[in-house]
């Protein structure tokens, strides 16, 4: 700390902040030959300047050098993130967290479109869109269509799904398409039960829900004759913490009664 101030006095703080730089970046050192070492770390230090995530970049970074890809490879994709970082930034709004934007970006580059973080700058503070912008992101990665998982999982979010509630939905969309459900319907399925579940939840506590669009409609959607789509998916996406159990299929209801004898 007392060498840190002694350099600010000396240097003065530009100086300082490149030095800063360099010594917090010393993980390249070594992963990294000098020249590609030089741009990455200039992109880190200018993303720095302007006020975005640059733990992102230095990962990308390192991620390269493990795959073994060239300087102007490494150099060239630390580039493309940082222009997904800005994008993000901006789609959320410049209150957004740290967290967010690292989020968004992840989502922008899987495939999700900035109208879908766009909707999202209008959620409430507490909401949890970097969850939202995760579960998006690994189920497009999954195979679930990004034009398909995108739009519900943010009407959920401005809806007033929790993180929880996020995280069991992710769950019961890749259980319906282990059991052999299209992702697209197993999407559907998913955000239908949680629909149900929003919907119980407003009309015991009044509020109908965050700001913006409502809840996407799945009427009309063609089920499949598959056990799992027939499960009571409201029941199965509760949004409880623990989820071991989340999605088990209800057993079905026993005769009732003793049978009529048969007649002579």
């Amino acid at each position: 700390m007392k060498t840190t101030r002694v350099l600010a006095m000396l240097l003065g703080p530009v100086a300082l902040a490149g030095w800063t730089v360099l010594t917090d970046d010393q993980r390249l050192v070594g992963r990294l030959d000098a020249r590609t070492r030089e741009a990455v770390v200039a992109v880190v230090d200018a993303a720095r300047r302007d006020g975005l995530p640059t733990e992102p970049i230095i990962d990308k970074a390192l991620e390269g050098a493990s795959k073994q890809a060239s300087g102007a490879q490494i150099v060239a994709v630390v580039r493309s993130l940082v222009g997904d970082l800005k994008r993000a930034r901006e789609a959320l709004g410049p209150t957004s967290s740290v967290k967010d934007v690292e989020a968004g970006a992840q989502a922008l580059r899987a495939g999700i479109a900035l109208r879908e973080l766009e909707r999202l700058r209008v959620a409430r503070a507490a909401s949890p869109v970097a969850s939202a912008l995760e579960v998006m992101t690994i189920l497009t990665n999954d195979g679930v269509p990004a034009d398909s998982i995108a739009p519900r999982v943010v009407s959920l979010v401005l809806a007033g799904a929790s993180a929880d509630q996020l995280y069991v939905l992710r769950q019961e969309i890749k259980r319906y398409m282990s059991g052999g459900v299209a992702a697209p319907t197993a999407a559907a399925l998913g955000g239908q039960g949680l629909e149900q579940v929003l919907a119980q939840q407003a009309a015991i506590t009044g509020n109908s829900g965050g700001p913006g669009s409502p809840l996407p409609s799945v009427r009309g959607q063609s089920r499949v004759a598959d056990p799992l789509a027939t499960t009571n998916a409201a029941g199965a996406v509760q949004g409880n913490a623990n989820v071991s159990g989340a999605g088990d299929g209800a057993r079905p209801a026993g005769p009732r009664g003793k049978p009529k004898p048969k007649r002579p």
